[in-house]
């Protein structure tokens, strides 16, 4: 069994779920307490409290903060960079937190899941996302990155499901009110991946290797840059023009800063009922 659900994601808040027969795992804890915990529950039925190990991406304030929260309510395993872990809001006492240091590269064994940390370009102090193994499949959340390197191309390779960040749209944002400081930050190379940058690396990927159907959730779109049915149409347009029949293969999801997914089962079918559209596969027509 591994089944997993995007529980928020967004420029607002980011956190994602991951459930085997071994182990429950958060990677990120970038909304509320409370929050998190009333989208477990809704979700896939376990509380804060139920969660085994908290994997941390980077210490950007909408991956980090529901943080002391949740080392608050529950005793997770952290496992993080050490320079995500030292720059991250833990609290006052942190002498006795369960803290596994983790460095791109260098697999790490979770209960039955295999995590790679994978090195992303994004301005934070040592930033990490990861590729997760399973009997049953292999999952990779890949967010939060200037550009695609070839590590983040190889962890993609082979995967069932993919969670990748189509962040924005490049005219929207240049269009934009964001002052241009700003800008510059989110179109440089440690920055957001736009939509276009996104496609064109999926594509790249899938070409060489997509042969059974592949799950691909869009996610950390920006509120104010982006649009869900644009990411989408960019998604489809450059999937199309890199191979046609990559359509029949990858299955697009919403995914929503304010709703989580359905809790879906690596290789299989949505588990539950939707809230407002999250999850929902997008039904292409071309």
């Amino acid at each position: 069994m591994f089944r997993f659900s995007v529980l928020a994601s967004g420029s607002s808040g980011n956190a994602l779920y991951v459930e085997t027969q071994e182990v429950r795992m958060l990677v990120d804890a970038g909304i509320s307490g409370r929050d998190l915990d009333r989208r477990l529950k809704a979700t896939a039925g376990v509380s804060l409290e139920d969660i085994d190990v908290l994997l941390l991406t980077h210490e950007h304030a909408d991956h980090v903060k529901g943080l002391r929260q949740v080392l608050k309510r529950a005793a997770p395993r952290v496992y993080a960079s050490e320079g995500t872990w030292a720059r991250s809001p833990k609290g006052e006492e942190t002498d006795g937190l369960d803290w596994t240091p983790v460095r791109a590269g260098l697999p790490v064994r979770i209960g039955d899941v295999t995590v790679y940390p994978i090195p992303v370009s994004h301005d934070a102090e040592e930033p990490l996302m990861f590729r997760m193994e399973h009997a049953d499949g292999t999952f990779v959340v890949l967010t939060d990155l200037g550009y695609v390197s070839d590590a983040a191309r190889d962890a993609l390779r082979g995967c069932q499901c993919a969670v990748v960040e189509t962040n924005h749209d490049v005219e929207m944002l240049r269009a934009g009110r964001y002052p241009w400081h700003l800008k510059r930050r989110i179109l440089g190379d440690k920055g957001h991946l736009s939509n276009e940058d996104a496609a064109w690396a999926v594509a790249e990927v899938l070409c060489e290797t997509a042969d059974a159907p592949v799950d691909l959730y869009l996610a950390h779109l920006s509120e104010e840059n982006n649009l869900p049915e644009l990411a989408e149409l960019t998604m489809r347009s450059v999937l199309t023009d890199a191979r046609r029949d990559l359509l029949e293969v990858v299955r697009l999801h919403h995914t929503s800063r304010t709703e989580a997914t359905l809790l879906r089962s690596l290789g299989g079918d949505a588990l539950g009922i939707p809230a407002h559209g999250a999850g929902h596969p997008v039904q292409w027509k071309g």
